[in-house]
């Protein structure tokens, strides 16, 4: 029971559990200070924030999975297990005996590849793989889609790495392209068993989307990477995804398949095509026409060499001269990339300058994504919002919210009930403690109520007058005993949370002694 002096007052300590009453002893003028000594404990008045969350279960799951088939018919003669992990280069079965080798690409295998095939992005892709794989290592290559003699060398290289008899040709039962890195979930085939092609070797997550960004060596520029986008950068029409010799690298969201990157230079002097179409789009959105004078088309004039110069000033490039005829967009300018990825880990370092063409960074998608419901219209979670979210082992990070569904559902059932939508939330680290879980459930956290920068002390602090009001026992002074006088002052509680209650009133302030039960 605590115990001060004040005049003709009751005093209601809050408790836990509910209220206690103490008559207080009285005094003639209610002003004075209380002088009973007592023991006591006693805390600081803090100032600090108080939030209050409303709470709701979600779950942690993958973004994608994966079947991975046979390229070709025969018998499998080995397997990867479940649980392996799966990327560039990761031999995933043999069929009579010849390894099948996963890449990377969005273009699945469709044909034998060799210095007599056509033009195609199955070839660009093969390319990339070979020099990120380091079999490539003159830097002789030219990323694009022309398998020549540069592009079977490395073929050769590749597979005398894998015990074949290296003929610079690919074969389609080699290869198989995957978006990205794989973690085998479920294994289909079985050793000794015949499989068609086609036929579903095993399914994976997806524990990495990767789409792989080439620097291009036109032979001119040439010159250091750097200012490589940061990982986790959203990436959009116009995104600098890196410098090359000072020359910015532009992503622009498209159709890879059909035009995948710029792979000649550009000027006044320049073919007609749908490059200088592309390019003139970018540079129109990201505001580098200010005066509406270049026509978006594929002619390559004095506009868009003007916008092009506006374009590398805001990327830090100093110019020498404005004359249109002297602007020369290196080859390699923009990526066709597709959209909603994000930067990755760069696969090159900060001021490297490699001796061809090279692979940068791949740009990816979240492997993992957090997906709950919410009623419709709740502003709580649209797009761009950002949520709590916590993990089982207590692990709490940032999420945000970066899908809303467009079907709305009355789950329960119930006549005149909100509907429901569903939500998608990226969270950017995940805890390894997860990892081993195809599925986790998570809480999120909203903020509620929230008092900003608040004097706050434990609710067992706070006194209920019975005549009405609340008050603070406040430490007048500590006696060398250990003992101290008090008195009370008046203050009006706001927001509690978390076992504290904000207050307010003149004579508070902060690291301020007030009593509280012992």
């Amino acid at each position: 029971m605590r115990r001060a002096a004040v005049a003709g007052v009751v005093v209601v300590v809050l408790a836990a559990g509910g209220t206690t009453a103490a008559v207080l002893a009285t005094r003639d003028n209610p002003a004075d200070t209380a002088s009973a000594s007592h023991r006591l404990a006693t805390v600081e008045v803090q100032r600090r924030d108080l939030v209050i969350y409303d709470e709701t279960t979600a779950t942690l799951g993958f973004t994608a999975s994966v079947s991975v088939g046979s390229p070709i018919a025969g018998t499998v003669t080995s397997l990867v297990a479940s649980g392996a992990s799966v990327g560039a280069g990761t031999v995933v079965a043999s069929i009579d005996g010849s390894p099948v080798v996963t890449m990377i690409g969005d273009v699945p295998t469709y044909r034998d590849l060799s210095t007599d095939s056509d033009d195609g992005i199955d070839v660009r892709q093969l390319e990339t793989n070979l020099v990120m794989l380091g079999f490539d290592p003159d830097g002789e290559i030219t990323i694009d889609e022309t398998y020549d003699d540069a592009t079977a060398a490395a073929v050769t290289r590749w597979e005398d790495s894998l015990g074949l008899d290296g003929d610079g040709e690919v074969t389609a039962g080699e290869l198989v392209f995957v978006p990205g890195d794989l973690l085998v979930d479920t294994v289909s085939a079985t050793v000794g068993g015949g499989v068609s092609a086609g036929t579903t070797l095993f399914d994976g997550r997806q524990t990495a989307r990767s789409f792989l960004v080439t620097a291009a060596d036109d032979g001119a520029t040439g010159g250091t990477i750097t200012s490589i986008v940061a990982p986790g950068t959203s990436i959009s029409t116009g995104s600098v995804l890196f410098l090359r010799g000072g020359y910015p690298v532009v992503a622009i969201e498209g159709d890879p398949t059909t035009l995948p990157a710029l792979t000649r230079s550009l000027s006044t002097s320049s073919d007609d095509g749908l490059d200088i179409q592309l390019l003139e789009t970018m540079l129109r959105d990201g505001g580098f026409d200010p005066d509406g004078t270049m026509t978006v088309d594929d002619a390559f004039d004095d506009a868009t060499a003007a916008a092009v110069v506006r374009w590398w000033a805001a990327a830090g490039l100093t110019v020498d001269g404005t004359d249109p005829s002297d602007v020369v967009v290196p080859a390699g300018s923009f990526v066709v990339v597709p959209g909603g990825l994000f930067g990755g880990e760069p696969l090159v370092a900060e001021g490297f300058t490699p001796t061809g063409d090279a692979v940068v960074l791949p740009l990816t998608t979240a492997a993992r994504e957090v997906t709950t419901t919410a009623p419709m219209g709740d502003d709580t979670f649209a797009v761009g919002a950002t949520i709590d979210v916590e993990f089982p082992d207590g692990t709490v990070d940032d999420g945000t919210v970066v899908a809303v569904g467009n079907v709305a559902t009355n789950s329960s059932n119930t006549p005149g009930a909100t509907p429901t939508v569903s939500i998608t939330i990226h969270v950017a680290t995940i805890p390894s403690s997860v990892d081993g879980f195809v599925q986790v459930p998570v809480t999120l956290r909203v903020v509620s109520e929230q008092a900003t920068d608040a004097f706050v002390v434990p609710v067992s602090a706070l006194l209920a007058l019975a005549e009405g009001g609340y008050a603070l026992e406040a430490v007048d002074q500590t006696n060398a005993d250990g003992t101290f006088t008090s008195h009370l002052i008046g203050v009006e509680p706001g927001l509690f949370a978390d076992g504290f209650v904000e207050v307010t009133g003149d004579q508070l302030a902060e690291g301020l002694d007030v009593v509280v039960p012992s």
